[in-house]
């Protein structure tokens, strides 16, 4: 903020407030310009994937904000370039300028621009298509397309990103759930481990309940063959009396099994892990491929057996959730039919075939893709024939406007229709409209000529004149193409010639704001 300036000043006072002033705004103003360079080409980076109407308010006021801080920055600058050239200058003008540039470095600072910099950079950075309003939500995103490619080291510097907005905040565990079996089934195992172990001390440190967290890792340390680990996890559940009773029910099971309190096979026991591993790491999609299969086996060699009972009640969790998501797609689907989305519609069946379904759930979506597909058609039928209708006005408008006489509303009608089936005719149409006008303007040109050359008043004749050489000279700049622009330029000449003769002046200025224009 500069220094209020007394009104007795002297010259040198002047220089020395200039001088010190334009050491503090220099580097802020080439810092300004350098961000706004660098959000603006972010801007046209995160446009090509989402488009503007989309983008949250936040994000939008910044990229204002920040042109507005430039702008102050660059006008206070001028202000102080007026004050060095005129000695005396307006110092409140110089001041206020000042004081407006400041307060708005100090409010972008203050604001929350520097996280949706962030937000912005790592959603072009993994080609996001949605820019969530608040900063969680598109982080999240973003930890999960990191983590269902296995990109480990992308995750933890994403998780840093978190922890520099949301110091004291606590990943969600649906969040981090989705995180860790996404790494996990992308092979990623250990880090997927890691993370677990991480935000399992980070929360038993706020004293919250951390039995989800430990319960999840237990699994996912059984379904690794890590026994002794997993083993101790579930300890750690039944040990901990704030255990949700669920929660317990299931480690005593767990831990009944690891113990060999329940009698198994080695093959019961290994089809019971193999479905185990298949619910743990269920992405809430289709069934996992094979695990019907594993089921159907267990229940043919031990249809009695404690773990088939268990298998049993996984299989039919997973089912229920699967038919969820599997009712659910269908649903958005018949949403967009609704809409006349039918191109989404047709590629959301096609995607959804390469899903995991079971026979039945495959018919009903062959079934609904060839009704979209129709639709599809029909919809583009209706559509090619409303685009050929409203082609067919258009030309007919265009004709009407050019027997009219209006030449050059015509010809922007007929340009509209230069990429239709109706190109080679428009094309010759707006070659007459073009024409048509040129010939009537020479013609308006050759009548304020013959007047000019009869009038005895040598002033009115340069003016007629002047009016004659201006249709002639529009004629050159607005119709170049038009077959009669030759015989325009010998008429120019001859304007040209008179008025050089009898008002030389006059010419000059025409000629001049002719080529300015």
């Amino acid at each position: 903020m500069p220094s209020p300036v007394r009104s007795d000043f002297d010259e040198e006072e002047l220089l020395r407030f200039v001088a010190a002033e334009e050491r503090n705004l220099a580097p802020r103003l080439e810092y300004y310009r350098e961000e706004r360079r660098e959000w603006q080409q972010l801007a046209t980076a995160l446009a090509e994937l989402i488009p503007r109407a989309n983008w949250p308010d936040g994000w939008s006021n910044c990229l204002v904000q920040l042109d507005e801080v430039t702008v102050s920055f660059e006008r206070a600058r001028e202000k102080l370039g007026d004050l060095e050239w005129e000695t005396g200058g307006n110092w409140s003008a110089a001041v206020a300028a000042l004081s407006v540039a400041y307060r708005a470095d100090r409010e972008f600072v203050a604001g929350n621009c520097d996280t949706y910099r962030r937000l912005a950079e790592k959603t072009v950075a993994v080609r996001l298509d949605q820019f969530h309003e608040l900063a969680a939500e598109q982080l999240q995103a973003v930890l999960f397309h990191y983590a269902r490619q296995g990109k480990a080291d992308e995750v933890r510097q994403t998780l840093e990103e978190w922890r520099w907005i949301y110091p004291e905040r606590i990943l969600p565990f649906s969040l981090l759930q989705k995180i860790s079996l996404a790494l996990f089934r992308a092979g990623q195992r250990e880090p997927a481990l890691e993370l677990l172990a991480e935000q399992e001390e980070a929360v038993a440190a706020t004293r919250m309940e951390t039995s989800d967290i430990t319960r999840l890792r237990g699994d996912l340390l059984l379904i690794a063959g890590r026994s002794d680990e997993a083993r101790r996890q579930y300890e750690k559940i039944a040990d901990r009396h704030a255990a949700l009773e669920e929660q317990r029910q299931w480690v005593d099971e767990q831990l009944r099994l690891l113990s060999g309190q329940i009698p198994a096979s080695r093959e019961e026991r290994s089809l019971f892990l193999g479905l185990l591993e298949d619910a743990i790491l269920f992405d809430g999609r289709a069934m996992p491929v094979g695990m019907q299969q594993r089921m159907q086996r267990l229940d043919e060699r031990f249809p009695a057996g404690i773990l088939t009972f268990r298998a049993r009640l996984l299989v039919d969790e997973v089912e229920r959730r699967a038919q969820g998501w599997f009712q659910g797609r269908l649903g958005q689907v018949e949403g967009m039919q609704a809409e006349g989305a039918f191109d989404h519609a047709v590629a959301a069946l096609e995607a959804l075939l390469t899903e995991n379904l079971n026979r039945e759930q495959e018919y009903l979506v062959r079934q609904m893709l060839v009704e979209a597909e129709e639709s599809r058609r029909a919809a583009a039928e209706r559509r090619q024939l409303l685009e050929q209708q409203a082609l067919s006005m258009q030309w007919e408008e265009a004709n009407r406007l050019l027997d009219l006489g209006q030449y050059d509303e015509a010809s922007v009608l007929f340009s509209r229709l230069l990429e239709s089936d109706y190109r080679e005719e428009a094309r010759r149409r707006m070659a007459e409209a073009t024409r048509e006008a040129a010939t009537e303007l020479r013609r308006e040109a050759a009548a304020l000529f013959v007047r000019a050359r009869r009038s005895d008043d040598p002033e009115r004749a340069a003016a007629l004149a002047g009016e004659s050489w201006q249709l002639l000279h529009r004629i050159v700049t607005v119709y170049p193409d038009s077959d009669i622009v030759d015989r325009v330029m010998d008429n120019l000449s001859s304007v040209e010639d008179y008025l050089a003769d009898l008002d030389p002046e006059l010419l000059k200025e025409l000629q001049e704001r002719g080529e300015s224009e």
